[in-house]
């Protein structure tokens, strides 16, 4: 992953995520994805060898899966995973279990929650909606 080089179109990837994390925040989801969309369109091509497309794919998958567009979201979440910094970060994993079991996609959701798991034990699912991990220990048992 490379670093933005460019100050000018740094300073606006970063203003425009900020201004979507504040629109996200007052649950203006359709607005968020604006701004966020802004900061994904400036970024130079290939778009995933940036480290910051991370941060704003991670974004744009929470503002569609609090919207319940949970499609999009899981196109994110692969966009996500792809551009991870780590291959022990399990956010993009558990994210994509979360929205695989949303969209009934139960072998995808579990194989994505044991990738998580493998790395983090239950720890990776601090914070999210305990149904999740409930799921991935029902079915693993």
């Amino acid at each position: 992953m490379k670093e933005l080089e460019n100050p000018r179109i740094e300073s606006k990837v970063n203003s425009f995520v900020e201004k979507g994390n504040e629109l996200h925040d007052d649950k203006k989801y359709a607005q968020a994805l604006e701004q966020y969309e802004k900061a994904w369109s400036i970024l130079p091509e290939p778009k995933p060898e940036w480290q910051v497309a991370n941060w704003i794919s991670a974004n744009i998958f929470s503002a569609y899966f609090d919207l319940g567009d949970y499609n999009e979201a899981k196109k994110w979440g692969e966009m996500m995973l792809q551009t991870r910094g780590s291959e022990i970060d399990t956010a993009p994993s558990i994210d994509l279990g979360m929205v695989c079991y949303e969209l009934e996609q139960f072998d995808e959701a579990y194989k994505y929650f044991n990738d998580a798991y493998s790395y983090g034990k239950e720890r990776a699912f601090k914070g999210r909606p305990k149904k999740y991990l409930e799921f991935f220990l029902n079915k693993r048992a």
